[in-house]
């Protein structure tokens, strides 16, 4: 009950603390091509990610582009606040993780996909190390042959938490940056989709680095 009543007083801040936040996105062609299909792809987003963007996915992913998502979340009891909120934003999640719960939750999530449903997972949680991946979205990319689309955020001035995963939330007026990747694809029916970890942790890392310089100063040619 409280874990509820905490989810509506979290959608209510995001929904107006937002308001004063000014946002830019940026989408590769070949990742516009997928959101235009409505599906037929896997979310994948870092742990820290997940203030800056639920209120992106609710906004924009499923009201502007008619994307509908599964968020998978964890069994731990942070878990159920999280899944309260999202369920907020009208995102019904899939609760399991790669450690608890794992087989279940993909046989959940596959169901969902079947729906039309894009999967989101946050492939550093719950728990950590911070931006290194569990295999469970490369084992759902192998078994499903659908590409993982990863995205990121920063803003110009954030908040930044003293958790694990150093979790941000932007300041009043702040400008906000989104980028998504370009697709990754796994083999279907990999034999080893563990080889595909570090691929693509290293095209998230990549994406981040890229992110945090948005609104790094622009060295002048000399």
């Amino acid at each position: 009950m409280k874990d509820k009543v905490f989810s509506y007083l979290i959608k209510w801040l995001l929904q107006f603390w937002f308001l004063f936040i000014r946002q830019e996105i940026y989408i590769p062609p070949e990742t516009e091509k997928l959101l235009d299909e409505h599906g037929g792809f896997i979310l994948a987003g870092w742990h820290n990610q997940i203030l800056l963007l639920t209120h992106h996915v609710s906004r924009y992913v499923q009201k502007k582009r008619k994307v509908m998502t599964t968020p998978l979340v964890s069994l731990s009891k942070d878990g159920e606040l999280t899944y309260q909120t999202f369920l907020r934003f009208n995102m019904v999640s899939v609760r399991g993780s790669t450690s608890r719960g794992g087989s279940t939750a993909l046989r959940s999530i596959l169901k969902t996909m079947k729906e039309g449903k894009v999967p989101i997972f946050t492939p550093d949680g719950p728990r950590g190390p911070v931006y290194k991946i569990q295999p469970g979205v490369v084992q759902m990319a192998a078994m499903t042959g659908l590409p993982v689309v990863s995205f990121f955020s920063t803003c110009d001035r954030y908040y930044e938490t003293r958790s694990w995963d150093k979790h941000r939330f932007p300041k009043f007026f702040a400008k906000q940056y989104i980028e998504y990747s370009k697709p990754f694809y796994v083999p279907k029916g990999e034999k080893n989709p563990e080889e595909y970890v570090q691929k693509l942790e290293d095209v998230m890392m990549d994406l981040v680095n890229k992110v945090d310089a948005h609104f790094s100063p622009k060295t002048e040619n000399k």
